[in-house]
This record gives C-alpha cells, sequence and structure tokens, in this order.
C-alpha cells in the first residue's frame, strides 16, 4: 500500500469514528494478506470501513484470507443484533468471490462478536463451509493462530479498551457538536461566550463518561454519567453567579442544554453493550442499568453441549462434564449469544419476558424466554 493510499485510509478512518451513525462501507470481497495458499485460514469480518482496516493491519504477518462481508457498513456486533450479518450475508459473500475454488478447507473463523446473528448450520447448509468463533477481540488473532487456532477463555471476553473508549467518546461528541454549532449560527457573537462554555461541558461529559467510566464512584454507567451531570451543573451554576451581571436567562439556558445533553448520553450509556443494558423505565424507576435479561438453563432440555460457553463475551457459563452453570457473579449485557447458540432452546430468562428485547435476530424470542 503506497503512503497516498494510507493517508487516505486514516482520513476516512476518523471520519467513521467523527460520525459513527453516518458510516462509510469498505467493499466487500476476498482480500489477501501476505502470500496465502488453499490452505490458509478464512477470517470473516464486516464492511464497517475502520474495522476492515484495523483487521487488516492486525492480521499482517499472516498468510490468510480475510472475507469481507455485507454488515449494512456497521461493526458486526451491532449488525448481527438487527439481522444485518447473518449467515445469509456471509454465504453471499462466500458464492459471489468463489471461494470453494480458491480454498481446499470449508472453514471459516467468524467474529465471536457476531454469534448473536450467525446461525451455523444455516450458513453451513447454504455455502458448505462450517463457521467458527474465533477471538472476541481483533487483536487477539495472532495468539489465536499461534495457539493452533484454539480459542482461550480469555480471547471470548469482550474488553472495553482505551482505543474503544476514545472511539465511543469522539463519535458521541460528534453526534452533539452538530446542535452546539447549529446554536452558535443562530445566536451569533452575541452569544458566543455561552455557546462555547456549553462546548465545553459537553466536551467534559462525553470524554469523563468513556475515558474514565471504571474509575467513577457508581457501578452504573448511567448513573456516572448523571453524577458528572451534576458536577457540570454545579461549575454552569457557580460561573454563572461569579460572572457580572448575573443573567438569569443565560443561566437557563446553559443548564438547560447541558441537562439535556447529559440526559441523552445517559440514555446511550443504557444500551451500550460492553457495559449493560436496559430500559430506560427500569433505569428511570430503579436508578440501576443492570440487565434485566438474566440466563437460566433449563437442565431437562440442556444438551451439555456448551456453545453457550463458547460464545459468552462476559464469561457468565462454565462447561463441566456436560453439566453447564451460569455465575452470576458477572454482568450479563443481553447480547443473547447464548440464545441464538442453543440449539435446544435451554436457555429462559430468570424474568421471563422482563428484558430490553433489542436484539432481533432470534425468532419467537418470547416463546423461548417463557
Amino acid at each position: 500500500m503506497s503512503k497516498f493510499e494510507e493517508i487516505k485510509d486514516f482520513i476516512i478512518s476518523c471520519r467513521c469514528v467523527l460520525l459513527r451513525y453516518n458510516p462509510i462501507r469498505s467493499e466487500c470481497g476476498l482480500v489477501k494478506i501476505g502470500n496465502p495458499s488453499s490452505a490458509s485460514p478464512v477470517f470473516v469480518s464486516g464492511n464497517y470501513f475502520h474495522t476492515v482496516k484495523r483487521l487488516e493491519k492486525a492480521l499482517r504477518g499472516l498468510d490468510c484470507y480475510l472475507l469481507v462481508c455485507d454488515s449494512a457498513g456497521i461493526n458486526v456486533w451491532c449488525a448481527s443484533g438487527v439481522c444485518d450479518f447473518n449467515e445469509h450475508k456471509i454465504a453471499d459473500s462466500v458464492n459471489s468471490t468463489g471461494l470453494s475454488e480458491i480454498v481446499s478447507h470449508r472453514r471459516l473463523i467468524l467474529p465471536l462478536l457476531s454469534a448473536s446473528g450467525v446461525d451455523l448450520g444455516g450458513l453451513e447448509k447454504e455455502c458448505g463451509f462450517k463457521g467458527v468463533f474465533g477471538p472476541a477481540d481483533f487483536r487477539d488473532i495472532k495468539k489465536y493462530a499461534g495457539n493452533g487456532f484454539k480459542l482461550e477463555p480469555e480471547m471470548r471476553l469482550v474488553r472495553f479498551a482505551f482505543a474503544e473508549r476514545y472511539y465511543n467518546a469522539f463519535g458521541m461528541f460528534a453526534v452533539f457538536l452538530v446542535p452546539v454549532i447549529a446554536l452558535k449560527l443562530i445566536a451569533g457573537k452575541k452569544h458566543e461566550g455561552k455557546i462555547h462554555f456549553l462546548l465545553l461541558m459537553n466536551f467534559i461529559n462525553i470524554f469523563s463518561n468513556f475515558m474514565l467510566y471504571d474509575r467513577l464512584p457508581f457501578k452504573y454507567p448511567a448513573n456516572n454519567s448523571l453524577f458528572i451531570g451534576a458536577l457540570i451543573q454545579l461549575a454552569i451554576a457557580a460561573y454563572s453567579l461569579f460572572k457580572r451581571p448575573f443573567r438569569l436567562a443565560s443561566y437557563i439556558f446553559c443548564s438547560l442544554s447541558a441537562f439535556v445533553i447529559n440526559f441523552l448520553v445517559s440514555v446511550d450509556m443504557l444500551g451500550s453493550t460492553p457495559f449493560y443494558k436496559t430500559t430506560i423505565a427500569h433505569w428511570l424507576s430503579s436508578a440501576d442499568n443492570k440487565s434485566l435479561f438474566q440466563p437460566l438453563i433449563s437442565q431437562d432440555l440442556c444438551a451439555g453441549c456448551g456453545s453457550c460457553a463458547l460464545v459468552c463475551p462476559k464469561g457468565l457459563f462454565t462447561e463441566h462434564g456436560g453439566t453447564v452453570r451460569v455465575d452470576y457473579t458477572r454482568e450479563c449485557c443481553e447480547c443473547l449469544a447464548c440464545v441464538k447458540q442453543c440449539a435446544p432452546r435451554a436457555i429462559k430468562n430468570k424474568n421471563g419476558p422482563v428484558f430490553k428485547d433489542d436484539i432481533k435476530s432470534i425468532e419467537n424470542i418470547n416463546e423461548i424466554m417463557n
């Protein structure tokens, strides 16, 4: 790749991060990494541009193929849950690229976070390739390959590393930057100071939430977001009182605008899958955003296959001697990968029909839960 192409890809990736709700799609197809042969492994990805470029970089040094499949340009975890990344999309890419003529094996290494949307049996029926789930984090791919493509328990766990926090913070800041800029254009120079102050408070709010989420005083991210919002309200009050003359209208404008932004950030935290997942109504009534879905294994139906343990990104399940147990000291994020991959439908919800229910890739989900 030329220096110009690297710079271009970097600029496009920055655009992806800043405007995460308007993603850029990478071209679907088969990418050669290194000098692959017919026996080389095939890794599968969605077509979110930023992810594809990071994967290509992570795979350097391996001789392999990267099969980029249509995920509507969004990350596979989100895409899998809403049916934008599934066995049909992967089979389409396999067939359209003529992969069966290129490789001698029939094995695809899928991202583990796609387990909530991919039916492995259906995938094999459609294209003849067997899917296996690889690491949850692409940074573990080389370790996974060096381990004989054996998935160690820690490779299944989702991590919210510094880079991911940084990307999420910038993405959300860009979302709220648009209305602030609009306010500045409407208000004009007369209110420029208030707008700049509001922008600073917005920046502190969002970046504190993401970069310091595990160092703030409360357990749940949405509550920490409100805590930061309260500190910002104190800062706005102090700024307004010490600035002379005191203008009530100016104070109300800044305080109300900051509150709206803070509340929307808090609500977004309720559905951030690296954390927990709950409904707005439950959070407002109970002040916690613990996931309402809590897996309960029906031992009468359980086949003891351990598929749930293989795909859980939070490590809730353990399998010993054909018996599967749930570790309730760990926190579920309601990705429902365990439910999707459980053939006998042995996983229920301790709370019955009460859960967020925003995963659309599982048919008759409410019947399964009851």
